[in-house]
């Protein structure tokens, strides 16, 4: 039984290790290469690639060890609860962009005509897979041996890193400080713990991709 939960414990480490050496390398040198060769077939490439990276591992991992895939990562609730908290969750991260957009920009305007790409890969795909990945997946995984709030740390931590990679590529767009980069991180690492503590509250993940798809289509849709 010892044996058998050390190799457990390994097989999710070798995951987030091999997880992490994969998507760094593809957003630090796959990604800009394929760039340069053409937007359409980067935009293209890009949201199967996330899928292929983030979300099958986790599928091909629960049905080899014949979990229910929809059962396991609670996305086969439809309970009026995972729906109120969906509700709460979306409104409360629309209302905090709104408010911090307005107290620290001078000129906000709100412009919800997004591309059909950035509705694809950055609102749906990410909110889905990234919330099946470090929610759904990484923390219920990460809880079987740890406290809730330890396997949250932990995995807002990771959630945080794997932004680094994206922010390295795109630094000058992205902050111009160190102040800038201390609100960005303290917000994502916040975002993550509230999703972390929603999930555990709903008991489904619904909530938290709604509120994750809901955050990203403000940060596009909101400009300063």
């Amino acid at each position: 039984m010892k044996f058998v939960e050390t190799s457990n414990r390994y097989s999710l480490l070798k995951h987030i290790v091999f997880f992490y050496m994969v998507w760094a390398l593809s957003e630090v040198v796959l990604f800009p290469f394929l760039r340069m060769k053409g937007v359409i077939f980067s935009d293209v490439f890009g949201p199967i690639w996330k899928i292929a990276v983030w979300l099958l591992p986790v599928i091909a991992i629960l049905r080899a060890g014949q979990y229910p895939v929809f059962v396991y990562l609670k996305l086969d609730s439809g309970k009026r609860a995972a729906m109120l908290w969906s509700v709460l969750g979306v409104s409360f991260i629309a209302g905090y962009n709104i408010l911090m957009h307005a107290l620290f920009y001078a000129n906000m305007v709100f412009s919800p005509w997004l591309t059909f790409m950035q509705w694809v890969n950055t609102v749906f795909i990410a909110g889905v897979v990234e919330e099946i990945l470090f929610r759904g997946y990484f923390l219920q995984k990460i809880r079987e041996r740890f406290s809730f709030w330890k396997a949250n740390l932990v995995v807002s931590l990771l959630f945080v890193s794997i932004h680094f990679p994206i922010w390295y590529v795109n630094a000058d767009k992205i902050a111009h400080n160190a102040a800038a980069w201390s609100q960005l991180i303290a917000f994502i690492f916040g975002f993550s713990l509230f999703q972390g503590w929603l999930f555990r509250k709903s008991g489904s993940l619904w909530p938290c991709i709604m509120m994750h798809m809901m955050n990203n289509f403000m940060a596009l849709a909101l400009v300063g």
